[in-house]
């Protein structure tokens, strides 16, 4: 071992300390003392060890050294106190094995270099520091730990400066963006225009949104993402209306059933009550018997009279129409037997008789189908039948029997009022028997029934109005059916008006469960969605003229239509309308059938605008021809053909 100065020196100054202590208590050692005091065991190859000062492989590879040896090659506890454990380790394991040497110098050689092998982990360090008996490991940005094994959360601290999602790796990070959004550097996100792609909606409309799109469909369709199509919304499937819902491109209709009495309210989904804006005055008189109560023809009275002893026959009543034609009363036994009929014809009294095989008609007087009140009188005097009016004769008539049949002893006559009691065809002349007529104070055989009287009395559609107009009547119930054939495509219609309400249908072709044309009043316009009085000329639900129309006032009014081809003219009290281009089907006129006033009910709500009965007063020309609803091939009982109430203002 080498002596380093320091070492000589203290050597030296410990052996003059020694050698005063000595001499001052008398004590000397001698010269080989001295030496072996001073010195300590040297081991082989000492001159070569100490210049090698501290080498390991001298001082415990070829030898096994102390830890005090060990001391000297580190020159620090640390390191000694770090290596000592470990180089006996390697003595344990090598050293006593020649064949191992290179093991062990390998082994004893490693123990000093604490980075070796390094304690860090790898993918986290840069390098490993050593630093005698310890390491110190510098991490790469990310990481953090004294072996650099923990991975630093970079998104804990202000998101890691990310502007949206913050995603931490090991040893690093990675910023995202949400959808709709991409990444600008290595941090910003910016907004993706997706609508710069000219199909991503496909026939939608595309807005771009911070973040994303949206594909837009106009109001009453949704999105399809399949077809990237707009589809309709089938809102009627919503229960959207109170009535009944039509599904129309885009949006929905709703209907009400006018024949139910319903119209449409003002949110237009909605039903409410449909009220008149005029009263008619239908005060009836309960002593007055209505004619024309049955449609079909059939009388509306039928008496039989039995007598022992055969008497004459005589009939006095009041009568007051404004029907020109229709059957007054029949009298007389069955249709081979003697009997008379007194009728209208052309607003004259008609007396048709058969009396056997002898027939005869006869017609003359004044015109008496004017409203006005007559008095009528048939009587048999002798062999004559005399029939007055207001108490003159108009007719006197000269017969060859009896209208009284014997049978059984007893004579009989039978009398119905209002009709025959057979076929219509079986009468002298034919007339339409249906009559709109009133009679009061009536006396058969010089006697008053009183049973009729019980049985009008308690049967208010038996009655007459007490006072009445020309004209037909609509009560806002039913309609009135023609067969009327439309050879033309070409239409002229004429409605003279006083309406009671301010909606129904006045005029309509109906083909099967559609309504080629439609003319009606109303209180709302679909097309400008105006709510305020209106007559509309329709097909189906499309508008083909229309006019403001404020007609419930209780005038009379006229609407004319007139339909060439394509052309529609509308005109209200001589005033034109507005015409739409709207195509009228006019090659289905000659397939439908004509209404007057309403609609029947198996036309649904949804194939026209309107379907509440007319009420009012209403007299209509087709193709410059007066309709009579006594012509009519079906009309509602409560329709009146020829006598119209009065009409007072709604209070």
């Amino acid at each position: 071992m080498r002596l380093t100065p320091t070492k000589s020196l203290s050597s030296a100054a410990l052996l003059i300390l020694l050698l005063g202590v000595r001499c001052s208590h008398g004590i000397s050692l001698s010269p080989e003392e001295a030496n072996q005091f001073l010195s300590r065991h040297r081991r082989a190859n000492q001159v070569f060890e100490e210049t090698k000062q501290g080498h390991l492989e001298r001082e415990c590879v070829e030898e096994r050294c102390t830890k005090e040896e060990a001391r000297e090659v580190f020159e620090n506890d640390p390191e000694t106190d770090y290596f000592y454990p470990k180089y006996l380790a390697c003595m344990d394991k090598f050293g006593d094995s020649e064949k191992k040497k290179q093991d062990l110098v390998t082994c004893v050689h490693n123990i000093p270099d604490q980075c070796s092998p390094s304690p860090c982990n790898a993918r986290g360090t840069v390098r490993c520091e050593d630093k005698k008996g310890d390491f110190l490991c510098h991490c790469f940005t990310g990481w953090m730990g004294a072996r650099c094994e923990k991975d630093v959360d970079e998104c804990s601290k202000r998101n890691g400066g990310c502007d949206h999602k913050c995603n931490n790796t090991m040893g690093s990070y990675r910023c995202s963006c949400h959808q709709g959004y991409m990444l600008v550097g290595r941090q910003m996100c910016n907004d993706v225009n997706e609508c710069e792609d000219a199909g991503v909606c496909g026939t939608a409309r595309c807005e771009n949104k911070d973040g994303g799109y949206e594909c837009l469909c106009d109001h009453g369709y949704v999105y399809d993402n399949e077809t990237k199509t707009c589809v309709d919304v089938d809102e009627c499937l919503t229960g959207v209306c109170a009535g009944e819902c039509l599904n129309t491109p885009g949006s929905f209709r709703c209907f009400c059933d006018g024949r139910q009495g319903m119209k449409l309210g003002q949110d237009l989904r909605g039903c409410k009550n449909i009220t008149p804006c005029l009263s008619p005055s239908l005060k009836r008189n309960s002593r007055s018997l209505y004619l024309g109560r049955m449609f079909s023809g059939v009388p509306v009275v039928r008496l039989r009279f039995r007598r022992r002893i055969q008497t004459g026959f005589s009939a006095e009543f009041d009568l007051r129409t404004y029907d020109p034609e229709g059957v007054i009363f029949f009298a007389g036994g069955h249709l081979n037997s003697s009997w008379i009929v007194l009728a209208m014809h052309r607003g004259k009294l008609e007396l048709q008789l058969k009396y056997g095989t002898v027939s005869r008609v006869t017609s003359t007087g004044p015109i008496v189908n004017d409203g006005q009140w007559r008095k009528i009188s048939v009587e048999e005097q002798g062999r004559s039948l005399v029939i007055k009016i207001d108490r003159e004769a108009v007719m006197k008539i000269a017969v060859n029997g009896d209208l009284f049949t014997l049978k059984k002893g007893m004579h009989e006559l039978n009398l119905t009022v209002g009709g025959v009691p057979f076929r219509e065809d079986g009468l002298v002349n034919q007339v339409n028997p249906r009559l709109d007529g009133c009679m009061r104070e009536w006396r058969w055989l010089t006697g008053e029934d009183s049973s009729i009287q019980e049985t009008i009395r308690s049967n208010d559609n038996m009655q007459c109005f007490s006072t009445e107009n020309p004209g037909a009547y609509y009560p806002g119930t039913g309609f009135a059916l023609f067969n009327i054939s439309y050879e033309s495509q070409n239409l002229s219609l004429k409605l003279t008006l006083r309406p009671t309400v301010a909606m129904g249908v006045l005029f309509a072709l109906v083909y099967q469960d559609r309504v080629p044309l439609s003319i009606a009043l109303a209180n709302y316009h679909p097309g400008t969605d105006e709510w305020r009085d209106f007559v509309l000329v329709s097909t189906g639900d499309a508008i083909i003229a229309s006019s403001p129309a404020p007609l419930c006032d209780g005038e009379s009014h006229e609407i004319q239509v007139t339909i060439t081809g394509n052309q529609t003219l509308l005109l209200v009290d001589g005033q034109a309308g507005r015409s739409e281009d709207t195509e009228v089907p006019t090659d289905l006129f000659s397939q439908s059938t004509t209404f007057l006033g309403g609609i029947p009910d198996d036309v649904l709500l949804v194939s026209t605008l309107v379907s509440a009965p007319y009420s009012g007063c209403m007299e209509v020309s087709v193709n410059r021809r007066p309709l009579d609803l006594d012509q009519a091939m079906h009309k509602h009982n409560d329709i009146r053909s020829h006598s119209c109430p009065l009409l007072d203002s709604h209070q």
